[in-house]
């Protein structure tokens, strides 16, 4: 009897072991197909890994745009402020469009309700004072206590540097409204070309002197273009954007629902633009954002592999948080 039954279990466990093994093959296949290694839950709060970088957060067209990068304490807009968001003390603010900066006065809020640092909000300029108004007439409906925060407005050729030691930059973009993207630069030092070759002992000797023996270089890490057009793409200039490791992009549409024509009128990209200008693109991967609604899932992916030729469609990786 005990016999039976321990032939029974073992023959449960390799039924079980086999019905795992045949969901791990359909994940890796799932993956292949789609060409990403690490397609998001169908959740609004997964999280991907690029380029060193972790990203959260949720961007829909029309609806809700802010992505996350913990490891820079910085959100890229701010349409409906997920609540990780509250936790990044900066947030680049590409333009006025209320699913790209409605959440800003409930991150203001939340971040002094927590007892935490005011927030940083990088705009363009011309939104330094229309920002600052919207944020005193929330106070004032809010009671009157006084929010704090900090406006930075940002022009081209100009720079912050984030207190993870980031540079940001922005650049511009084309859209109905004043817009800009932005792209995130690290540090990195070397020996400067003179001193190539010389020993430890003379560089040290040069260091202990006061002499600077090392250039600085700014190395382009992430590019986030916001809401733009495909003419961004025509646009002399723009070169970091196109050497970031990551380069997080709008495609708002992908087929022919919205034509490439429609897309250009309602400044927009148009998945026709990717493919257009793929040679363009020497980034180790692209994040695809900002897909209208009006697309499931699935209707992305097969678009992606239908229309993508195969070294592009090799580095883009689609953000579908909140998609069905």
């Amino acid at each position: 009897m005990l016999q039976s039954l321990n032939k029974a279990v073992d023959k449960i466990k390799e039924k079980a072991a086999e019905v795992r093994a045949q969901a791990v093959d359909a994940a890796a296949a799932a993956r292949a197909t789609s060409g990403q290694t690490d397609l998001p839950a169908d959740s609004r709060s997964a999280s991907i890994h690029l380029c060193g970088f972790d990203i959260q957060g949720v961007s829909i067209a029309g609806q809700e745009t802010c992505l996350i990068l913990p490891r820079c304490k910085l959100a890229l807009d701010i349409g409906r402020c997920p609540q990780p968001a509250v936790y990044q003390q900066t947030v680049l603010i590409t333009h006025g469009h209320l699913d790209h900066i409605g959440g800003v006065t409930f991150h203001a809020a939340s971040r002094m309700l927590l007892g935490l640092q005011p927030a940083r909000y990088v705009v363009p300029a011309r939104y330094e004072d229309k920002l600052r108004k919207l944020l005193e007439v929330t106070s004032d409906m809010d009671g009157g206590l006084p929010l704090e925060y900090d406006i930075t407005p940002l022009t081209e050729g100009q720079e912050i540097e984030l207190e993870t030691g980031h540079i940001v930059r922005c650049f511009p973009t084309v859209h109905p409204v004043p817009s800009q993207g932005y792209i995130l630069y690290s540090l990195r030092k070397k020996l400067k070309a003179e001193l190539v070759g010389r020993s430890q002992e003379e560089i040290k000797e040069l260091r202990q002197a006061g002499q600077e023996v090392t250039d600085t270089y700014q190395i382009p890490e992430v590019a986030f273009t916001g809401d733009t057009s495909g003419e961004l793409f025509e646009q002399d200039g723009n070169a970091d954007m196109y050497r970031a490791k990551l380069l997080i992009v709008e495609c708002t549409f992908v087929d022919e629902s919205v034509s490439w024509e429609q897309a250009r009128e309602r400044g927009h990209i148009h998945i026709t633009d990717l493919v257009m200008h793929a040679h363009k693109f020497h980034n180790e991967a692209i994040l695809l954002v900002h897909f209208s609604p009006r697309y499931k899932r699935q209707q992305i992916l097969a678009a992606l592999e239908e229309n993508m030729p195969p070294a592009l469609r090799a580095k883009c990786v689609p953000f579908l948080n909140g998609f069905p």
